[in-house]
């Protein structure tokens, strides 16, 4: 490109760019060539020669692009730079020569060179080296991950095989050189040397490489090495030459290196810096085109009406075109398919027809194997009920037998019934064919004596018929008298019946007897008449004359005596003939509307027409009159109106101000009320309307308190997840040390190791972790990281995103820690890096996966179960995730909710509660508290059994009492169970019902009772059970129960456990078998309660998150987390990778072999912190989508669009208000709604301001939001999200729907705020519990140290004449000896043991006559003194701390300098030195 097109890039948005045109229009086209490259050591090609000029000064104003980041040059020669670390550089390419050598022997990869150094302390990789080259020989090689003294074993191994290979001393190393560290220089120099002598003698057929100047290292690598070096103070071995030593052949010299061409070294630095070239060449095309593409605009915007019209006229042609092709192939398309259909149903019934019926036979099989099925879960389920009811079944059985015999007794019975008839009759016939026989021979007998008998018979039959006759007749001569009473008594009696008889007979003929009386008395009345007239018609004439004046008198009487009374009644008359005429004119008045009703037409038509010309004639006088005052009447009426106006203003401001009060409450009632309407319109009604969303939308926005609460929530998060780590480790510390403690006591072992343990702790718990402010310390600080780090870390951000949000990974390694019954300790350490994987649940989206990854593993473990049994005894790792899940002050609250009032009131209250159930024991007890009431032995013999206790009648009514109370305290549990059931905690109800429908899925044969029955059986033993039985540890009490309380306790827990369990007491609880009756109802309850229990939403609606939140949220979620649980998940995770992704191409495996190594990880990652780091996790599943992104993303953007749209404008409905025009007024709202939320420096954050849309609402006019608005709404009604039909109502649904989640997300953030700091409120009481034990164990050791320094012991014997001799001597005599002693000694002798490493300023041969003097006159602090003979050394003085001393070996310091830092001193063995003189005995 040439200048003039560089500098057209002046106005580009691309930085690079810009700086290329402002170097274009300098004209300095220097600064982009390329350099030749400094002359490299002679042998090493590549390696750069180290001058001091080698460094190039450059202008001002210019820039050198070897300095930039782009330059190869520069980083192939990073070397030449830390001349420094030249040393350290050289030891680590001998380190990687020697991991080389070991690696062909061995023939397996070793440690990396960074970590070679502590991969060789325990040996195994020296013995494999000796087992590689002796395959014959048997090698005992002992390998344990933790190092230990055995591994020197494997150390003494590869020393016996220097001997065997001989050789020389002087290249072996000790055992401490590698076991202590002491000098590991030496070691690689022996490998070395090792490798040259095998060389030679031809056990091995290659030479050890030489990696000088062809190895990279990082700084920090480089830096830490160096340190170490410096630290070991020790002299490096020459590692050159050593070939030649040990009399191999040198190595030949490299051919020289062809000399490079000009066109060459061009060609080659223009192929290395390829890639920037190719992104400077691609960033300036970009430009080109965004200029281009910027004209191009420009001038579509200057035409920008023509085009929109030109768009308008093709798209209403293209709609036209595109709604006839669509009528007319839906009318084809309609009969195409209902042909189509036609043809499919009726080949489909035909196919299905035939396929049956060749499936005959098949089909009957299948049926015949499903009622098999049947039965077998018939028969499965009826064993499952024996087994449940063993105790019952023999009971049951004996019920049966004595029914079965009761029958067969009943139908042998019933069989002698049904034959009695029969029997009846044989029996007759049998006794009268006997009688019969018998009257036979009688009648033979008298047949024999017939006349006899005939003539004794007559006569005897005469004389008795004689004296009978004579006999009456006497009798009746003597009654004569009262035969004839009675005789007329019956003549009576009969005469009598025989009249009412009669009567009788009468009575029912009454009404004959009546009418032919009437005949008869008609008759003669007639004949009687008739008689009569014939003698009156004779007399008519004066008959006629006489009747007609008789009339005419009693006439003319009667009219008179009207007359006087109608005299007497005159008004009264008057007015009756008033009411007569009046009720005649009425009649006529009526017959005359009845007239005029049937003209009333033609009468209306001619009234109507007979006013309207009256009106017309009175209204156009009026007008006259009005047009000639027309301005005087406007006037006046203007005056008339204004005064009643404002009088009734004047009224009314005055009626307002006297009930000021009174309106201010009406109008307050009646907002309240509307208010109330509107959002019980929004939160229950179905379709809510346009005004009622509109007046609730700013219920979207996040205020500053939201922003405030989600800062607060995040800051005690990360504070209680630091306080968790603190409070764990200070637990941990306290325990090691109540150990090492007791260890003193027992003499195991000695003081300075508790000093030293106690040293390493710092004091308060809050000092455990170095960094208290986790928010301050960036894990991507770009001063603690290199790229290669940064990489790492976000690799380890990828793999906790997979491990939270990927359940089955954990769960798999869950079910492979079960297998193997891994130890106690161990899953204890797993459970909490579980739980700080997911943040100890303490956020909703945490909770919520916390929740998966337990059910998964259930649904792990319950598939790998080949029967319920064996799921029954396993022993799962996930109930220890769930145990450490449900500590949290959520759980206790509803523990003490629900058990504490029962715990409180029954058992701690109720002193003489005792719900003993054994009745040997309340037998016992009963003598004794009778002996302790009466004073004397009771006459109850105490050995007798439990039989004979129970039959004791105070026993027996104590006894029933007990089980009384058992049974009234259970009840109130079960019904606290029930009341609070809707609090129990959504974790443990989810896991229960998740459990159930595994068990059920799994175990379809079994009976879905029974399953329901394990679940609540988990829920009581693993939930409830524990905080019942130790309520003290659960928040239940705020104090500690006695042993009485525990075991009433313990009595209520064995009955409810029995419920929950769903059996009855058996042999093992005999005595508790009275209240199987109340176990067996209760069995039922709980099972109700247990079905309450699961029946809850799904997760995802609870929590409102699914699978696909994390991929489209704005912000992304953070863990926090310590380095060092990060490589032990690593490490966890990498150790069963094949358990754990059985797959290859699995996600997981990928991204464990982008981490690499975990002790390389550690070495890289050991600047970045030494405590917890925030973590913000990113999304793993690239390949993982929504299906419905587009839409979702469609829908928001469309809600965010409407939002605003019903703040500027107003409707009836949705539709309304789309097709509404926009005038100045609805765009003057826009520009004000967009300058208060929309603008770039306002402080409201806007509904759905977090959505990830591609439009930007803030620069749009409103029609424009608008026209958007309507695209969206049609797309959406293509896609059938929405419908015309409602006015797009689905759209104020939802943005209703969201208010109510907003709503309730704000209610869940103030619960998740409460339960955070009820969390932190705990762990500041269990930090506060621990700093008090921790004071303890500290004031403890304080004590044994002063009196351990105090302690005098024996006086020790000392030599006359010794320097320590005279050195007390001279304290004595001068009153300055210290309080805890003081010991001297020359440099050299503290030389000889090894404390004194180096005094700058005096060689060796001076340190004899030199003196160091340590002393120590306060506990715990030393006073060191240098002195020439009897003369102080001036600036030879330091006071060292006991503390800096043990701080100091914890950091594994090997040195330390006093005096300025002219006199260094062995750490270890000078702590030795102070612990043997100042705190063991004197005599030591």
């Amino acid at each position: 490109m040439s200048p003039p097109d560089l500098q057209t890039l002046k106005n580009s948005s691309t930085s690079h760019l810009r700086t290329l045109s402002k170097f274009a229009q300098n004209g300095e086209s220097d600064e982009f060539s390329l350099s030749s490259p400094a002359p490299s050591v002679v042998g090493l090609q590549g390696r750069r020669q180290l001058k001091r000029t080698d460094s190039t000064r450059h202008s001002k104003g210019t820039v050198a692009l070897g300095n930039g980041s782009g330059s190869a040059w520069g980083e192939r020669n990073w070397m030449d730079k830390q001349r420094q670390y030249l040393q350290a550089y050289e030891y680590l390419c001998h380190i990687g020569e020697a991991k080389e050598w070991i690696e062909d022997i061995i023939h397996k990869p070793v440690p990396p060179i960074v970590q070679l150094e502590e991969a060789l302390r325990d040996g195994v990789t020296l013995a494999e080296v000796v087992q590689a080259l002796y395959p014959d020989r048997p090698v005992r090689i002992f390998r344990h991950p933790k190092l230990q003294f055995r591994h020197s074993d494997n150390i003494a191994l590869f020393f016996r095989f220097l001997a065997d290979v001989d050789l020389p001393e002087l290249f072996r190393f000790e055992l401490i050189d590698l076991y202590e560290k002491k000098n590991i220089p030496k070691v690689i120099y022996c490998i070395h040397a090792l490798s040259w002598l095998l060389y030679r003698k031809g056990v091995v057929d290659f030479r050890i490489g030489n990696l000088v100047g062809q190895l990279e290292f990082e700084h920090h690598e480089l830096e830490e090495t160096q340190k170490g070096l410096d630290r070991a103070g020790i002299s490096m071995p020459s590692f050159s030459g050593m070939g030649a030593t040990f009399g191999a052949e040198p190595e030949p010299e490299p051919a020289p290196e062809p000399v490079e061409s000009e066109e060459d070294r061009i060609a080659r630095e223009l192929a290395r810096n390829e890639t920037m070239i190719l992104d400077l060449q691609a960033q300036m095309r970009g430009a080109l085109v965004r200029l281009q593409l910027g004209q191009k605009m420009q001038g579509l915007w200057d035409k920008e009406e023509a085009l929109v019209e030109l768009q308008s006229r093709i798209r209403g042609d293209w709609a036209r075109q595109i709604v006839d092709y669509r009528l007319s192939m839906k009318r084809f398309a309609v009969n195409l398919q209902s042909a189509a259909r036609g043809y499919s149903v009726r080949a489909r019934e035909l196919r299905n027809q035939q396929w049956w019926g060749e499936r005959e036979d098949q089909v009957v099989l299948l049926q015949s194997l499903a009622r098999a099925k049947k039965c077998r879960g018939e028969v499965q389920r009826l064993k499952a009920h024996v087994k449940q009811e063993a105790s019952c079944i023999p009971h049951f059985q004996a019920a049966i037998r004595g029914a079965l015999q009761r029958k067969y007794i009943d139908d042998q019975f019933e069989a002698g019934r049904a034959t009695g008839a029969d029997v009846a009759n044989l029996q007759a016939a049998a006794r009268g064919m006997i009688e019969r026989r018998r009257i036979q021979s009688v009648n033979a007998s008298l047949r024999l004596s017939q006349n006899t008998i005939t003539s004794l018979e007559a006569m005897i039959t005469g004389r008795l018929i004689r004296t009978r006759l004579n006999q009456q007749e006497q009798a009746l001569q003597s009654m004569t008298g009262m035969w004839r009473a009675l005789q007329a008594v019956s003549r009576g009696s009969l005469l009598r019946a025989h009249t009412e008889e009669l009567q009788d007979q009468l009575q029912t003929h009454q009404e004959t007897v009546k009418t032919i009386q009437a005949f008869a008395r008609g008759s003669v009345v007639r004949q009687y008449t008739q008689r009569v007239k014939g003698e009156l018609s004779p007399l008519e004439g004066a008959i006629l004359g006489l009747q007609s004046s008789i009339r005419g008198n009693l006439l003319r009487a009667r009219l008179a005596t009207d007359l006087r009374a109608l005299e007497s009644q005159h008004l009264q008359v008057t007015s009756l003939q008033a009411h007569v005429r009046a009720y005649l004119r009425r009649q006529g008045r009526n017959r005359l509307q009845s007239d005029l009703v049937a003209c009333m037409s033609e009468v209306m038509g001619l009234q109507s027409l007979s006013r309207a010309m009256q009106v017309r004639v009175q209204v156009g006088d009026l007008l006259n009159q009005f047009e000639a005052e027309e301005y005087i009447i406007s006037e006046l009426q203007a005056t008339i109106r204004g005064k009643m106006v404002r009088e009734r203003f004047v009224e009314k401001q005055r009626y307002y101000k006297e009930n000021m009060e009174k309106v201010v409450k009406v109008q307050s009632f009646i907002r309240a009320r509307l208010q109330g309407e509107a959002y019980k319109t929004l939160t229950s009604g179905k379709n809510p309307p346009v005004g009622t969303v509109k007046g609730f939308v700013h219920l979207l926005n996040d205020s500053d308190f939201d922003f405030k609460e989600e800062v607060e929530f995040e800051r005690l998060r990360k504070t209680v997840v630091q306080h968790v780590r603190q409070n764990e480790m200070a637990d941990q510390y306290i325990t090691q040390l109540d150990i090492k403690i007791a260890l003193l006591v027992k003499n195991k072992i000695t003081l300075d190791e508790v000093v030293k343990h106690q040293k390493h702790f710092g004091g308060h718990v809050g000092s455990l972790l170095t960094n208290t402010e986790m928010a301050s310390k960036d894990p991507f600080d770009l001063k603690a990281l290199n790229k290669n780090s940064r990489r790492k870390l976000e690799h380890y951000q990828e793999l906790f995103f997979i491990l939270q949000t990927q359940p089955q990974y954990l769960a798999r390694l869950f079910r492979k820690i079960r297998e193997q019954a891994t130890a106690e300790k161990e899953c204890d350490r797993i459970k909490h890096l579980t739980m700080g994987v997911f943040g100890y649940a303490q956020k909703r989206r945490e909770e919520y996966y916390l929740l998966k990854l337990i059910t998964r593993s259930i649904k792990e473990e319950v598939d790998a179960c080949p029967s319920i049994q064996d799921y029954l005894r396993g022993n799962f790792f996930w109930a220890k995730v769930f145990s450490a899940y449900v500590k949290s002050p959520r759980d206790r609250k509803y523990m003490r909710d629900v058990l504490g009032p029962i715990v409180k009131e029954n058992i701690i209250k109720n002193s003489k509660l005792d719900l003993e159930s054994d009745p040997m024991q309340i037998y016992l007890s009963a003598i004794e508290n009778e002996q302790l009431r009466t004073g004397q032995r009771s006459h109850r013999r105490p050995n007798v059994s439990r039989e004979e206790a129970i039959r004791d009648p105070e026993t027996k009514n104590t006894f029933i009492a007990h089980l009384s109370d058992l049974r009234d305290i259970a009840d109130e549990f079960f019904a606290a169970l029930e009341d609070h059931l809707h609090k129990l905690p959504y974790g443990v109800r989810y896991i229960a019902q998740q459990m159930f429908q595994c068990l059920t899925s799994k175990f379809q044969h079994e009976e879905q009772g029974h399953m329901l029955q394990i679940v609540g059986h988990w829920v009581w033993k693993s939930y409830l059970q524990p905080a019942l039985l130790e309520p003290e540890k659960h928040g239940v009490v705020d104090r500690g129960l006695s042993q009485e309380h525990k075991r009433n306790l313990a009595q209520v827990t064995k009955v409810l456990g029995q419920v929950a369990a769903g059996r009855l007491f058996g042999g093992e609880n005999v005595f508790l078998q009275p209240l199987n009756s109340y176990v067996g109802e209760s069995i039922e309850r709980v099972g109700e309660i247990w079905a309450n229990v699961i029946t809850i939403p799904d997760a995802e609606t609870q929590f409102d998150i699914d699978e696909f939140n994390d991929l489209y949220a704005r912000t992304k979620p953070t863990l926090y987390i310590k380095m060092a649980d990060i490589f032990s998940i690593h490490h966890l995770v990498a150790a069963d990778i094949p358990y754990i992704c059985p797959s290859q191409d699995d996600i997981l495996r990928e991204v464990i072999r982008e981490l690499g190594s975990v002790k390389n990880n550690e070495n890289e990652l050991m600047n970045v912190s030494t405590s917890e780091i925030s973590l913000t996790l990113n999304p793993k599943l690239r390949n993982v989508e929504d299906p419905e992104a587009e839409v979702k993303a469609l829908f928001m953007e469309t809600k965010r669009c409407i939002l605003y749209i019903i703040r500027v404008q107003s409707g009836a409905n949705l539709m309304e208000i789309m097709v509404k025009p926009i005038t100045m007024e609805d765009e003057d709202k826009w520009d004000g709604l967009v300058r208060d939320e929309l603008s770039a420096g306002s402080r409201k954050r806007g509904a759905y301001a977090e959505a990830n849309t591609l439009i930007d609402i803030a620069s749009m006019a409103y029609a424009e939001l608008k026209r958007t608005a309507l695209e969206n709404i049609l797309r959406l009604e293509q896609l059938g999200r929405l419908t015309r039909h409602n006015h797009y109502q689905d759209l104020l649904n939802a943005i209703a729907v969201d208010i109510r989640t907003k709503h309730r997300r704000r209610v869940q953030r103030q619960r998740e705020l409460e339960g955070v700091r009820l969390t932190l409120a705990r762990l500041n009481d269990q930090a506060v519990y621990l700093d008090q034990q921790l004071k303890t164990y500290n004031d403890y050791i304080e004590q044994a140290m002063v009196t351990l320094q105090n302690k005098k012991g024996k006086k020790r014997f000392l030599m006359p004449f010794t320097k320590q001799w005279d050195h007390e001597r001279e304290l004595q005599r001068s009153g300055r000896v210290p309080k805890f002693g003081s010991f001297k000694y020359s440099a050299q002798d503290l030389a000889n043991r090894g404390v004194l490493v180096s005094w700058q300023g005096y060689n060796e041969r001076q340190w004899d006559r030199i003196d160091l003097t340590i002393s120590s006159n306060e506990v715990g602090v030393f006073s060191i003194e240098g002195s020439n003979g009897p003369i102080a050394m001036p600036g030879a003085s330091a006071h060292v701390p006991l503390d800096d001393l043990l701080q100091a070996q914890f950091n594994g310091t090997q040195f330390l300098e006093f005096f300025g830092g002219q006199l260094r001193v062995n750490v270890n063995l000078f702590l030795h030195l102070i612990m043997r003189k100042f705190y063991k005995d004197k005599d030591s």
